[in-house]
């Protein structure tokens, strides 16, 4: 009988994005008769980070059945200086000695320029295993570094450890290529994906519409945008708010701007609601449950993501794939999949008055929105947890030569 081939994943912490996606690749080797050829394992860097602080749970249930490990309890940021803390080293080290126990065909790792992650890359010379890197860099992002040309040329050495890529986009490939070189496979659409399947069921139950919609504070029928964020600077929160004001006020019908999520700039963004008394048409609310969050996204106008940078942005694929349109900053690596007059709309970041007439235009015409609501989900059929699983099929050699296929 052939051994179950191993596949190991690494995140830096949980979230319930990370596991949905887990559990959707899970649900996929099941429904294709894998489950004794492919084995999943999850670890995690840390339990959760500093800023985020996800509830984990009981983590081997809320990863569908995955075996889960944390190798410390709290992530505390990125960069350089985390490469010489002692839990970097711990870290490191445990991972390490984790890796060569159990020596897995495939491992899928968060982040190339993680100590953890290099380690692993260097350990899988020895042991034989390929490596590939989970990850949505871009030529545009400034997510982590400014670009120079020092700093390039460590990312490509770094780059060029690791033997495959997993891509959201067109623009992560060509960058993850241009570092380690053109034979190295990305595969598109193998990363940021998410189950369209469950997304679009759990956005047409609405057995919670009355608990949804009174959690967001639209109980009365109020048409809304919805934005689901972490209150951070790179989000843009500040100029979504302005944005909506300058259209609200031209507005005859009452619509408001629904605000989900929380952190450290939640008094700030509370202050400058109150300067432009839009008190009542602006409503900052808790997170919702994130089950129900396909839900909210299908019964808004339309989801907004104002980022003045992200690498990709998965509120972008999760409200598509719910059937609702986006308006999404062209500076967010989803700008890809956002087409205009298709599936919603996309704008620069630091354009207000733009933003302001996307607002106006899908707040005063209903046949509008009706038309991207129609057009939302099929928009994101070629970004489905199938590319995954195909990807990872394709990474896991077979006896003999050749490679595990899993397409129909």
């Amino acid at each position: 009988m052939t051994k179950p081939r191993r596949v190991l994943i690494t995140f830096d912490t949980h979230t319930p994005y990370l596991a949905f996606r887990v559990r959707a690749l899970q649900r996929a080797i099941e429904s294709q008769g894998l489950q004794e050829t492919i084995r999943l394992e999850v670890v995690l860097i840390a339990l959760e980070e500093t800023s985020y602080q996800w509830a984990g749970g009981e983590l081997a249930k809320v990863y569908g059945g995955v075996p889960v490990r944390a190798l410390t309890g709290q992530f505390r940021g990125l960069g350089f200086r985390t490469w010489f803390r002692w839990t970097t080293f711990k870290t490191t080290c445990v991972l390490a000695w984790h890796y060569l126990k159990t020596r897995p065909h495939v491992a899928y790792v968060g982040g190339y320029d993680r100590p953890e992650s290099m380690m692993i890359a260097l350990l899988s010379i020895l042991t034989r295993g390929r490596v590939g890197v989970l990850h949505d860099s871009r030529f545009k992002d400034a997510e982590s570094y400014s670009k120079s040309i020092g700093l390039e040329f460590v990312k490509s050495f770094m780059m060029a450890r690791y033997d495959f890529f997993m891509c959201p986009g067109r623009e992560c490939a060509e960058y993850s290529q241009f570092l380690a070189g053109r034979k190295k496979p990305a595969y598109l659409g193998g990363w940021d994906v998410v189950d369209n399947e469950e997304i679009g069921r759990l956005a047409g139950v609405a057995d919670a519409d009355v608990e949804i919609l009174e959690h967001l504070g639209v109980s009365d029928g109020t048409p809304y945008f919805f934005m689901p964020i972490r209150f951070l600077p790179k989000k843009n929160a500040s100029l979504a708010i302005a944005a909506f004001a300058r259209c609200h006020a031209r507005l005859t019908k009452p619509v408001r701007l629904i605000i989900c999520g929380q952190g450290p700039l939640e008094q700030e963004i509370r202050d400058q609601i109150t300067r432009l008394g839009m008190q009542e048409a602006i409503l900052i609310r808790p997170w919702l449950p994130y089950h129900q969050v396909p839900r909210a996204s299908r019964l808004s106008l339309a989801l907004v993501l104002a980022s003045t940078h992200d690498q990709w942005g998965m509120t972008v694929n999760e409200a598509l794939a719910a059937g609702a349109p986006v308006l999404c900053s062209s500076r967010a690596g989803a700008h890809e999949v956002v087409r205009n007059h298709c599936n919603g709309y996309t704008f620069h970041p630091w354009d207000e008055f733009h933003l302001a007439e996307l607002f106006h235009a899908l707040a005063s015409d209903p046949e509008l929105v009706n038309r991207l609501h129609s057009q939302a989900a099929g928009s994101v059929e070629n970004f489905s947890v199938r590319q995954w699983l195909d990807a990872c099929a394709g990474e896991l050699p077979l006896k003999g030569g050749g490679a595990l296929s899993v397409s129909k």
